[in-house]
């Protein structure tokens, strides 16, 4: 948890320096600028995109990775089974925490009937940073790190990658987030991932039998050499 607080206390600092705690920062004419892009690029792509969106949600995701857990635990991964879920809750702490000093609001199109906006698409919530690419990234990453750590298969990074730039960019298309809002919530969303997978790769088991006890002493058990 110490390492989820100082992450958030880091992209807040960065977050009110390059987009403001009110939005209009310095980076918000590049945000627009790749938001209007999206918005005359995105035909063809705002269905898939919708797809992508409803996996990301806090709820799809968060049992997806509850059943990620407890499927790991039956295999006997122990504390490596925690993983993925620890990701998962510790990114959408970053992501609550930060928006309570960044109150970014969201673009227009995010909002419909506003000019832009996708008909069904209500995203009224803070911006910064983009929820989805958080915790997707963390969840991704961890589940990278598990496969890495634990059977030795660097795959999952390739297959992972594009889970998580498909999530990113489905935002985008869907004009829900600006671009910096992506881009931090990836960035934020990998180093918490990277954390998760170090700390937990390694850690004991703490319930059960499995927990290390070291062996009794047998100090005068034993009669003296020599009786």
């Amino acid at each position: 948890m110490a390492g989820a607080v100082v992450l958030a206390i880091v992209l807040a600092a960065l977050g009110v320096g390059v987009v403001g705690t009110h939005g209009g920062g310095v980076i918000q004419a590049w945000d627009d600028s790749v938001g209007r892009w999206f918005l005359h690029h995105r035909d063809g792509l705002v269905g898939v995109s919708k797809v992508v969106a409803i996996l990301g949600d806090a709820p799809v995701l968060g049992g997806l990775t509850a059943v990620i857990t407890i499927t790991l635990i039956a295999l006997g991964q122990r504390t490596r089974a925690f993983m993925p879920l620890v990701a998962y809750l510790g990114a959408e702490f970053l992501v609550t925490l930060t928006r309570v000093y960044v109150r970014r609001p969201r673009p227009t199109t995010a909002d419909f009937p506003a000019p832009g906006a996708i008909p069904g698409i209500h995203e009224t919530g803070a911006s910064f940073p983009s929820g989805h690419a958080t915790a997707a990234s963390a969840v991704v990453v961890s589940l990278a790190g598990l496969a890495v750590v634990t059977w030795e298969r660097w795959w999952p990074w390739i297959v992972g990658g594009m889970l998580v730039l498909s999530t990113a960019l489905s935002r985008l298309v869907l004009g829900v987030h600006w671009f910096s809002d992506v881009t931090f919530g990836l960035a934020i969303g990998v180093a918490w991932g990277v954390l998760v997978t170090v700390v937990l790769a390694d850690a004991p088991w703490p319930f059960g039998p499995d927990r290390q006890v070291a062996p009794p002493s047998d100090v005068g058990l034993h009669p003296p050499p020599g009786t």
